[in-house]
């Protein structure tokens, strides 16, 4: 693995920056450099919409410090380096570690604060999801719900009989490839339409909900685990059209409201305006932190039930594991998949003695929910899109030996 060195990053600076510094968000993931300021400064050249911890009191997080920097954990090959050299070499931003709610570990690096909002990327993806249990608890939305009957102008698209289940399990029968380097592709259509890959087209950046109207259907929904960025945005027109209100207020009302954020935090909005709940909403690490305790805690914080309880249990019970096993005997890639399944939003891992799961993120970012171990690490990266693969499988072996160490 390699790092990003923000010595050397000659990035935005200066009153103004000179051109050679300066960064177009359609040019933000085209160089290390600037995917590294991007992921801590998106809403500077992007559209944004705040959500809002409302001034509610914020929850505090007890410390009781480790040092864990020379502490040794595995690798996915078998091999071992340190908390400090894994920090390095994945080129993390911040890492926050809590045992039983109380902070046992918080470093931040190449520019980060405590203060500072991070791009989430698909961790957006499970936020949604708790909102969506929330909805669904509230009588707003039902599982079984069928797309079309929500939002007719999908009528006729791959989405017109999938339903709300099918949206948050990656199981919709479509036709589309989720492959951000090839502009042919459906995925990296989206970016643009989102403005952060160039426009090659009059209508770009542009609608993610007009093109969901485009998308063609290919095999039976339900049967192959499919992942799909633009199946989580198809599912903020859902929740918007049940509700009357618009994807950011419903996330502060149904999740950042009742976590205790200390800092507000902010959704990046495609060229119409509309969220991008595929991986655009960026907080604070402490205030991840506190989303992934609540996870850990059966969807209750501070006495508060946010999420409810069933919902993630039904998270790390029911995911389709054969869906999961016959899409990775498509990739080639030789991993070992053995016990996942993707449910809700969530990666689902069981294993031998414990089942832990994930909200996962491009390029680095990632809350890992032990709670047998009663452990949550929160994580910010900028890794290069090379290297990604690589580190998601070595991080997540890191992150279950600490939860065994600290255990």
């Amino acid at each position: 693995m390699t790092d990003v060195n923000i010595a050397d990053d000659r990035v935005m600076r200066g009153f103004p920056p000179p051109p050679e510094q300066r960064v177009a968000a359609d040019q933000a993931y085209t160089d290390p450099r600037l995917t590294h300021w991007y992921m801590q400064h998106a809403r500077q050249v992007s559209a944004t919409a705040e959500v809002s911890s409302r001034h509610q009191p914020v929850l505090e997080l007890p410390q009781e410090p480790r040092d864990l920097d020379a502490v040794w954990v595995g690798k996915a090959d078998g091999a071992a380096w340190t908390v400090r050299e894994m920090l390095d070499g994945a080129c993390v931003d911040g890492i926050l570690v809590l045992r039983e709610g109380r902070i046992v570990y918080e470093r931040y690096l190449r520019g980060m604060t405590a203060e500072t909002p991070h791009l989430c990327q698909s961790i957006t993806k499970a936020m949604t999801s708790c909102v969506v249990a929330g909805l669904v608890e509230a009588g707003s939305l039902a599982v079984d719900d069928r797309v079309a009957a929500l939002v007719p102008e999908l009528a006729h698209s791959a989405y017109g009989d999938a339903t709300v289940r099918h949206l948050l399990d990656m199981t919709v029968g479509i036709r589309y490839e989720d492959d951000l380097d090839r502009p042919e592709y459906e995925g990296a259509r989206l970016c643009r339409l989102q403005g952060v890959q160039p426009a090659l087209a009059d209508d770009e950046p542009g609608s993610a909900y007009d093109f969901a109207t485009t998308t063609r259907k290919e095999g039976e929904h339900g049967a192959l685990f499919h992942y799909v960025s633009l199946n989580t945005i198809v599912l903020g027109w859902l929740m918007e059209r049940a509700t009357g209100l618009s994807v950011p207020e419903l996330i502060t009302k149904h999740l950042w409201s009742k976590l205790g954020a200390e800092h507000d935090a902010y959704l990046l909005l495609d060229g119409a305006g509309s969220a991008q709940l595929d991986g655009g909403l960026s907080c604070s690490l402490r205030d991840l932190a506190r989303f992934g305790l609540m996870l850990a805690q059966g969807g209750r914080l501070d006495g508060v039930q946010v999420v409810p309880e069933r919902w993630l249990d039904d998270v790390r019970r029911n995911g389709d594991k054969a869906a999961f096993a016959a899409a990775a005997e498509t990739w080639g890639d030789g991993g070992d998949y053995a016990g996942c399944s993707y449910r809700s939003c969530f990666w689902v891992r069981e294993l031998a003695d414990h089942t832990v799961f994930s909200a996962v993120g491009w390029l680095g970012q990632r809350v890992y929910v032990n709670s047998d171990a009663g452990v949550v690490v929160a994580m910010f990266s900028s890794v290069p899109q090379e290297l990604y693969e690589e580190w998601g499988a070595h991080v997540f072996q890191a992150c279950e030996d600490l939860a065994r160490i600290l255990a």
